[in-house]
């Protein structure tokens, strides 16, 4: 007789795109005593959150908003930030995978919808157990990301080796270890797993995406180049993977390489913020600023004004020498953010070029109030002073 787990106290998310299913997996949820229960309808939002955020168990239906369910498990799974968390997958469609491809990623059935609490809290308990038990292999990746989480590299590898074996270098375990080797400097071992990878599956979305993320990390950018838009060039219905390889290029620091990204993410109109907001930036890195300036205009007309925009948006006025057009924008960014120490501090330095030296000191006091450690703050304050004093 399979022993009963009662998750008292503990947390839980839905995935969901499908708003009708949320309340009543929330009420069964409720019957488990799970205390607080959280639901994401969208597969970007949830892997941000997931990023900082740990559950004791999520329910993930097929149908999640940019992503199916079961893609997103396997995204879930092969992340290098999010850990192994117990995870259920449900749907009224027929199951996405035959039962040895789902229980790669850890699960122990598909949960065809509707379904009833008995099957669900089995499910849920096998989950569990299957996740916790010492020995199983969904342990042993628990045990293996929580290593490369916790940047206990060499650790990491031995136990995505160790894996990579157990599973006849499975997918999930080859981006695992391929993952493990980039942390302690073996790029070209991670390559040769990938190109393993690939060789297995050249279709697999998964390792394509680590390829990348690896081409990155060796600087490889026009290889990288290449290998994006052969992923996401066919990518017509969904934003999903360009916010992925997105990431990839904001992780490595070099998001003025990433512009191809953004502008075939803008051509398709996926109404996604970052995609604006990201080629505002690359722009304004690389100079390009009317560029940068009817970029923001386009994404604060889709989705509103929000303080980053605004403040790159004074800084390109700066930059074109239109000084009370710049400071226009930062006020307009102190309404949405009125504390925001870095608005004022770009504010006094619009101020100085103007020669408006007592504003400036009331700027730079307020970046001082809110943000005392505010990098170069006190000393031009400092230099503000001495030149009011010198003036009097």
């Amino acid at each position: 007789m399979t022993k009963t787990i009662t998750p008292i106290r503990t947390k839980a998310l839905i995935l969901s795109g499908m708003k009708d299913s949320v309340q009543p997996i929330k009420n069964s949820l409720k019957g488990f005593e799970y205390g607080e229960i959280e639901s994401i309808e969208n597969g970007i939002d949830a892997l941000k959150k997931l990023n900082s955020t740990t559950y004791d168990m999520i329910i993930c239906h097929n149908k999640v908003k940019f992503i199916s369910g079961w893609n997103l498990i396997k995204e879930m799974k092969n992340s290098d930030k999010i850990q192994n968390m117990p995870v259920v997958l449900m749907g009224e469609l027929p199951a996405p995978a035959n039962d040895d491809e789902l229980k790669a990623y850890g699960l122990v059935k598909y949960l065809k919808a509707p379904s009833n609490e008995a099957e669900l809290s089995f499910l849920i308990n096998s989950t569990i157990q299957l996740f916790k038990t010492s020995g199983t292999v969904e342990n042993k990746y628990t045990k293996a990301k929580a290593a490369l989480i916790g940047s206990k590299s060499v650790e990491a590898v031995e136990l995505y080796q160790e894996l990579h074996s157990l599973t006849k270098k499975s997918l999930r375990s080859s981006v695992g270890l391929a993952e493990a080797y980039t942390r302690t400097g073996d790029e070209d071992k991670a390559e040769t797993v990938i190109l393993d990878a690939l060789k297995a599956d050249a279709s697999s979305t998964a390792a394509s995406l680590m390829q990348i993320k690896i081409m990155l990390k060796k600087q490889q950018l026009p290889e990288a180049q290449v290998a994006a838009m052969n992923l996401l060039m066919p990518v017509k219905d969904s934003p999903f993977y360009h916010t992925r390889v997105l990431s990839f290029y904001n992780d490595f620091k070099i998001l003025e390489a990433a512009e191809h990204i953004c502008r075939d993410a803008i051509q398709k109109d996926f109404k996604v913020p970052e995609f604006w907001a990201s080629m505002a930036r690359l722009l304004f890195t690389k100079g390009r600023y009317d560029e940068s300036l009817t970029t923001i205009d386009s994404s604060v007309h889709f989705f509103g004004p929000n303080v980053e925009l605004l403040n790159i948006k004074g800084a390109c006025m700066r930059k074109l020498n239109r000084l009370d057009d710049a400071l226009k924008a930062y006020s307009d960014a102190l309404k949405v953010s009125p504390l925001d120490a870095k608005v004022y501090f770009n504010m006094a330095v619009c101020c100085i070029a103007m020669k408006s030296i007592p504003e400036a000191k009331t700027h730079l006091e307020m970046v001082l109030k809110i943000s005392p450690d505010f990098p170069n703050a006190a000393s031009k304050l400092a230099e503000v002073k001495k030149f009011l004093n010198s003036a009097a």
